[in-house]
Order: C-alpha cells, then sequence, then structure tokens
C-alpha cells in the first residue's frame, strides 16, 4: 500500500529537474538526437515566422519571412541569376574548394611528412614556413588578383594557401604522434627508412591526418566564399555580395543558408571518409 502511495504521490520539482538533466546528460539514441534537432529547428522557423509576419517586429527588408526565403530560393533554382543558373554558382564553389584542397593536400602531406621525419628539412624549411603561417589567407586576394586576374586560378591560389597550413601541421604531428616503439621495433627487425615510413607511420598516424583534412577543407570552405567576394564572376559568395548591393535580402539569406547546408554536407562526408578509413578512431572526434 505504502509503494502504490508513493508511486501516485506527486513528485517534487527538485526530482523532475534531476530527472531532465540526467536525460541531457546520458549518451541519446541516434533517433533521439534527429528528433531533437528537428524539434529545435522547427522552433526556431516558428519564431522567425511570428518575428518577420507582415505586422511583425522585424522588416522584410532587414530579415525576410520563411515564406519570401522559400519564394527566393524557388526563383533562383528555375532562373539564371547573375548570368548563371543557381546550380553553376554551387558548381563553381565546390570546384574551387576541391580543387584548391586537393592541391594542398598534393603539397602539404608530404612536406609536413617529410619535415617531422627528416629533421636537417625541418631546420631548412619549417623557419620558412612559420613565417609564412601567420598571414591571413585573404590577405593573399589582392596578390592574386594581380597575379592571376579574377579567374578561378585565383580563387583557387587563395584556397590552396588556407588548406595548406592545416595539412602540412597535422601531417607533422601524425608523424611525431607516431610510438617510437613501434619505429624502433621494425628498425630492429631490419626495415628500411621507407619501409618504416610507409607501412608503420603513415597507418598509425592516418586518423591524425583525415583530422588535418577535415580541418584543411573547413578553411578551404571559408575562404572561397570570403574570395568569391572580391576575385569572382560566379559562385555562392559572388551570388551574396551582389544579392547585399541591391538590397535582396531574400536571395543573400538563401546563399547563405547554401553555404551552410553545403558546409555541413561536406563536413558529414568526411567523417564518413574517416568512418571507413579509420574505424578505430571513431571515438576520437566529432
Amino acid at each position: 500500500m505504502t509503494a502504490v502511495a508513493d508511486h501516485l504521490a506527486p513528485r517534487s520539482p527538485h526530482a523532475r529537474r534531476s530527472r531532465m538533466t540526467s536525460f541531457w546528460r546520458r549518451e541519446q539514441t541516434a533517433f533521439a538526437v534527429v528528433a531533437i534537432g528537428i524539434g529545435s529547428s522547427l522552433f526556431l522557423i516558428a519564431v522567425w515566422g511570428w518575428l518577420t509576419r507582415e505586422d511583425g517586429p522585424i522588416s522584410a527588408l532587414l530579415l525576410p519571412s520563411p515564406e519570401a526565403f522559400m519564394d527566393a530560393f524557388w526563383r533562383l533554382l528555375r532562373r539564371p541569376y547573375l548570368g548563371s543558373s543557381f546550380y553553376v554558382h554551387i558548381l563553381s564553389s565546390l570546384s574551387v574548394v576541391l580543387g584548391g584542397w586537393l592541391l594542398a593536400a598534393v603539397v602539404g602531406v608530404p612536406l609536413g611528412i617529410a619535415m617531422a621525419w627528416w629533421q636537417r628539412l625541418r631546420w631548412t624549411v619549417f623557419p620558412v614556413f612559420q613565417l609564412v603561417r601567420p598571414v591571413p589567407p585573404l590577405a593573399w586576394i589582392p596578390l592574386a588578383i594581380i597575379w592571376l586576374g579574377i579567374g578561378i586560378s585565383a580563387r583557387m591560389s587563395v584556397v590552396f594557401v588556407a588548406a595548406l597550413v592545416p595539412w602540412v601541421l597535422n601531417s607533422m604531428q601524425a608523424v611525431v604522434s607516431v610510438d617510437p616503439i613501434l619505429v624502433q621495433a621494425a628498425r630492429t627487425l631490419g626495415a628500411s627508412n621507407r619501409a618504416i615510413l610507409t607501412r608503420v607511420v603513415a597507418r598509425t598516424a592516418l586518423p591524425t591526418l583525415i583530422a588535418g583534412a577535415r580541418i584543411a577543407l573547413g578553411n578551404a570552405w571559408t575562404t572561397v566564399i570570403a574570395a568569391e567576394l572580391l576575385a569572382a564572376s560566379s559562385g555562392l559568395g559572388y551570388v551574396a555580395l551582389n544579392a547585399s548591393r541591391t538590397l535582396d535580402t531574400d536571395i543573400l539569406l538563401v546563399a547563405m543558408a547554401t553555404i551552410g547546408v553545403l558546409g555541413a554536407l561536406l563536413s558529414f562526408a568526411m567523417q564518413a571518409l574517416a568512418r571507413a578509413l579509420a574505424p578505430w578512431s571513431r571515438g576520437e572526434g566529432a
């Protein structure tokens, strides 16, 4: 009888708060995470719609309503904007990002590994790299315009600079973080430097290399958008800049949302690649 009474008795506010706190602290299932994300997004959209309603506190010129946002989105999909379709602008940004990112990988990964593996090379090259590294990638835009004009090569060169630094630094860290006992054991067994580097160091350092790839890709994506604000005739940054000049806030918001969605998709793609290539490092980062 007492147990039934305790069950039917009203819970104290302290008990309810403890139960809520434990919900947020414990690890949630994938379904719960997706449900929470969808719920929070719908809540934000509802607040956005309420603030931008016809007699709302925020003018449509400052922030378009969700309906105006969707109308601008479908308008961009159906009709060319600034002489190109929206798909062409997206592909222009993606091609520059991936091209500059891969080119930086071709240069940065071997350079970082070599500087970590051979001390004399590190003494020679790393001081120069340290001088160039603090220069923001956007500071290279005027020089890129002078050298290469406003075409895709100028934007790709700026992306290359932005992605090169994390590629080099993480490649160096990947080699340095390898357990020296593994290297020494391989040498004891008669392995050559090349075999140690390719079969021991490269495989052990793979999770760190993948982390560097994600950071480099994030730098590349944010940099190309800024580069397109100054030196482009197509791309999402170019769309955003022209929309701001003509006060097309709805078009500007669509361009910004597309930039965010594509950036998130690129990040998810890198996470999937990390799980496929280095499944043992699944818990090392988000």
